[in-house]
């Protein structure tokens, strides 16, 4: 059986896929990012779901679906930008200041994403599966998963015009006026394909 301790007490040891913390104040190190990441990408999430134009013809599961989705998009461009160096003068500055701070482990960063994006992966499949359940139609069926990913390039297509906003200046911002247009279309798209999704149920409920 192998040991879960390191020589090095800055060192996070490779389980299996896993990274595991080689010692208390690393693990409370992963554990405080997990949580400020989970809640970074969420809150932005949220701020882009407050400017949805009213009346989209899709319902309060799918927009709590579009928010996770939104939010998985979020953690992964943080996680990219994390990896770019910033060339601008005032990243420089900020490299500058990282490099005279005592260096973190670099395992850390990677275990706290995937940690977050095996959060925001599951909370999907759950939903999915309850709202498929819920209305008689199996999760993995084809028109279900034609109805998630729909869902899912409706948020990537709406990231993409609100990925260097804002929270705070979200609904100040030029381009949500594009987004509302690829917002209404998309969530056509959506609709459409839940009513595909719903016409394989045994009692074709109806498409709530």
């Amino acid at each position: 059986m192998r040991e879960l301790t390191s020589d090095k007490p800055t060192t996070l040891d490779h389980l299996d896929g896993l990274f595991v913390p080689a010692s208390e104040r690393q693990l409370r190190r992963v554990q405080h990012k997990s949580e400020t990441l989970d809640r970074q990408v969420r809150s932005w999430a949220e701020s882009v779901v407050q400017v949805l134009p009213r009346g989209l013809p899709i319902n309060s599961h799918e927009v709590y679906l579009l928010s996770l989705f939104l939010a998985q998009q979020r953690r992964l461009n943080v996680q990219m930008d994390a990896s770019d160096p910033d060339p601008s003068f005032a990243g420089m500055i900020k490299n500058m200041f990282a490099f005279a701070m005592p260096r973190e482990d670099p395992g850390v960063d990677p275990t706290v994403h995937r940690v977050i994006a095996a959060r925001l992966d599951s909370e999907i499949d759950r939903a999915v599966t309850f709202y498929c359940r819920d209305h008689g139609v199996s999760a993995d069926s084809e028109p279900a998963l034609d109805w998630r990913v729909a869902i899912r390039f409706m948020a990537q297509s709406i990231y993409s015009r609100l990925a260097e906003t804002e929270p705070k200046k979200m609904a100040a911002s030029p381009r949500r006026f594009e987004m509302a247009l690829v917002a209404r279309d998309l969530a056509s798209d959506v609709q459409t394909k839940r009513h595909a999704m719903m016409s394989i149920a045994p009692t074709a409920p109806t498409a709530a």
